[in-house]
């Protein structure tokens, strides 16, 4: 489900142009020419943001915004005000009334989805941090084997969730020597780990990991393997531990890419961890690697209920049947993914996941399954009235799942 933006102006060519702006990032823009209509399409739908002109007949921008603000369903809302008069003595008047922002016209569409964009994080900010105990959910994909899709699935799972749930969700890159979760996203690494690493654990605090943390368009945040791999020498168990702790605070679900090792920095992760998701390839060095994963983490006193084997067919013929696998590990992989070529490879090439640019494709649909099926039972069992388009799929599904199984 798309962000919906409320834009009200009584111009129709500010209209279009600020629908244009704005529709061209994916945004879901609704128009109104007058206060009255507004409040008409608030009753409606809620929107995410407004963008208000002051110069209008009847109801103008700052009693709009006034109502908004009374409005127990949008007093929550970034609102912008969007208008022609500059004077300092309006920017107040703008303000005092309850707007977030102002920009005058005319204005570049670069500049009016920056503000957007600002807007829409600090809000998000705002309602993760004065949330009542969060309590995120943390889920760990780790593996000793490389180059099997564990990065690739850590990014799809948490923009799944995100999609599912539209709730605070961060996605943490520990693979410290050569994560490229940012990159999968085409995020550009302004900030990372490397941020930590001349800080102690007891300084840092929510606002200085917000600064840190990366935003996607979609929604996802995004803690960033740092750029060069010396880091990884220098960030302690401490620090990780302390982030991972503030995370837990903010965010809903807290989805981390581990290296593919058991450093302490990893096991920090692990021992909090309440799903740990396993990749394995069907082929022998995966299976060995993951048959060592397992008896780490029984040693290590893990719920063997915690733990998911996920089977990436990486071949797109043969490899090691499933029943062999299972019966060597002595466990049942609880999901399979197939082999996927042309969605995958221009997901690592351009830094589009299919979760996020191809909604109705099968993989996106797996995806999204597994992501429900590790959401909180609290999620799952009191879903929102207003449904995301990414739940209902995955409720259509499960329906026809359950027929098909009735018919049988």
């Amino acid at each position: 489900m798309s962000v919906r933006i409320l834009v009200v102006d009584d111009s129709v060519t500010t209209r279009k142009l600020v629908s244009a702006a704005l529709s061209s990032e994916g945004y879901e823009v609704l128009e109104a020419k007058s206060g009255e209509e507004a409040l008409q399409l608030v009753e409606e739908s809620t929107p995410d943001l407004a963008i208000l002109d002051v110069v209008m007949p009847g109801i103008d921008g700052y009693e709009l915004c006034r109502r908004l603000r009374n409005n127990e369903a949008t007093e929550r809302i970034p609102i912008m005000m969007l208008t022609s008069l500059d004077e300092l003595d309006e920017k107040l008047k703008a303000f005092e009334v309850g707007a977030d922002d102002f920009l005058p016209k005319p204005f570049e569409p670069a500049e009016l989805r920056a503000h957007v964009k600002v807007l829409l994080r600090r809000v998000l900010t705002s309602f993760v941090r004065s949330g009542d105990d969060v309590h995120g959910k943390i889920i760990a994909i780790h593996s000793l084997r490389g180059g099997i899709g564990s990065s690739t699935l850590a990014v799809n799972l948490a923009a799944a969730l995100y999609q599912l749930w539209r709730m605070p969700v961060v996605l943490v890159d520990l693979s410290l020597w050569n994560g490229q979760a940012a990159v999968m996203l085409n995020l550009s690494i302004r900030n990372s780990w490397s941020d930590f690493v001349d800080i102690p654990a007891e300084q840092i605090d929510a606002t200085m990991l917000d600064q840190v943390l990366l935003s996607h368009d979609s929604g996802l945040r995004v803690l960033a393997a740092p750029p060069t791999p010396e880091v990884a020498e220098l960030l302690s168990a401490d620090v990780v531990q302390k982030v991972l702790s503030l995370l837990t605070e903010q965010y809903a679900y807290v989805v981390v890419d581990l290296p593919h090792d058991f450093q302490d920095t990893t096991l920090s992760v692990l021992d909090k961890a309440q799903n740990i998701l396993l990749p394995l390839a069907p082929e022998l060095v995966s299976v060995r690697a993951a048959a060592t994963c397992l008896n780490v983490y029984r040693q290590l006193g893990y719920s063997k209920d915690a733990v998911h084997l996920v089977l990436n067919w990486t071949f797109e013929r043969r490899g090691v049947p499933r029943k062999d696998i299972e019966r060597a590990l002595k466990r049942n992989i609880s999901l399979v993914f197939p082999f996927v070529k042309d969605e995958l490879v221009s997901a690592l090439t351009l830094g589009k996941p299919p979760v996020l640019y191809s909604p109705n494709s099968a993989i996106t649909s797996l995806f999204e399954d597994v992501a429900y099926f590790l959401s909180k039972d609290e999620h799952k069992q009191n879903p929102p009235d207003v449904k995301t388009p990414s739940l209902l799929g995955v409720m259509e599904r499960m329906e026809a799942r359950r027929r098909k199984r009735v018919r049988v």
